[in-house]
C-alpha cells in the first residue's frame, strides 16, 4: 500500500535535506518541517533558536491527491503513515555536525549521542509502532535512491515500526 504522508526523520547531519532535494527532482512533494510547524502555530523563537511544539505538529493535515514527504528531524511528530529514518556512524556525525554554522561543541555533542541511543527509533516506537518504516546508513552518503522510491510507491521497507526496531543499527555495538 503506498504511504500517504511520509516523515523523513533523523539526527541533524544524517542527510535528510540532501535526500528530499532529490526527491523533489524525482516529482516527489516535500515539506519542510518548519513550513508545517509554522502552518499549525508550533514555532516559536526562544533565545534566538527555534522551538517547536511538537504536540501540535500532529494537527498538520495533508489534503494533497499525491503522497508526501515531511523533511525535517522532528517530522515523525506529524501524523504519518510511514517513516524514512535516516541514520549515520557517530564519528562521521560528529565530523559532519562540526562543518555547519552555529553548532558549537554542546550541540554538537547532544547530537551525536541522540544518534548513538538511537533516539529517532525510541519516538517513533512510542508514536507509530505499527507504522511502516524504512532505515538507512547515510555514513558513505550513497542513499539507494530506487530503494526510497520503491519504498514511497508500496511501503514495502524494514517492516512496522515496533518489530523493525529489534533490526536497526546499534552503534554501541559496532
Amino acid at each position: 500500500m503506498c504511504p500517504r504522508v511520509v516523515a523523513l526523520t533523523g539526527t541533524p547531519g544524517t542527510g535528510k535535506s540532501t535526500l528530499a532535494e532529490a526527491l523533489e527532482q524525482h516529482g516527489v512533494k516535500i515539506f519542510r518541517l518548519e513550513e508545517i510547524a509554522s502552518e499549525v502555530n508550533a514555532l516559536s523563537i526562544e533565545s534566538d533558536v527555534n522551538v517547536v511544539e511538537t504536540l501540535k505538529l500532529s494537527e498538520w493535515v495533508w489534503s494533497g491527491d499525491e503522497p508526501c514527504i515531511i523533511d525535517g528531524h522532528l517530522s515523525h511528530y506529524c501524523a504519518i503513515d510511514a517513516a524514512i529514518v535516516l541514520r549515520c556512524a557517530p564519528d562521521t556525525l560528529r565530523q559532519r555536525l562540526k562543518q555547519r554554522d552555529g553548532y558549537g561543541h554542546e550541540k554538537i555533542e547532544s547530537n551525536v549521542e541522540w544518534e548513538l541511543i538511537a533516539g529517532t527509533w525510541s519516538d517513533l516506537v512510542n508514536l507509530h509502532p505499527c507504522t511502516s518504516v524504512l532505515e538507512l546508513d547515510t555514513t558513505n552518503q550513497s542513499i539507494d535512491l530506487e530503494r526510497v522510491l520503491q519504498f514511497l510507491a508500496n511501503g514495502d521497507g524494514d517492516g512496522q515500526v515496533q518489530d523493525a526496531i529489534h533490526r536497526a543499527q546499534d552503534w554501541m555495538n559496532v
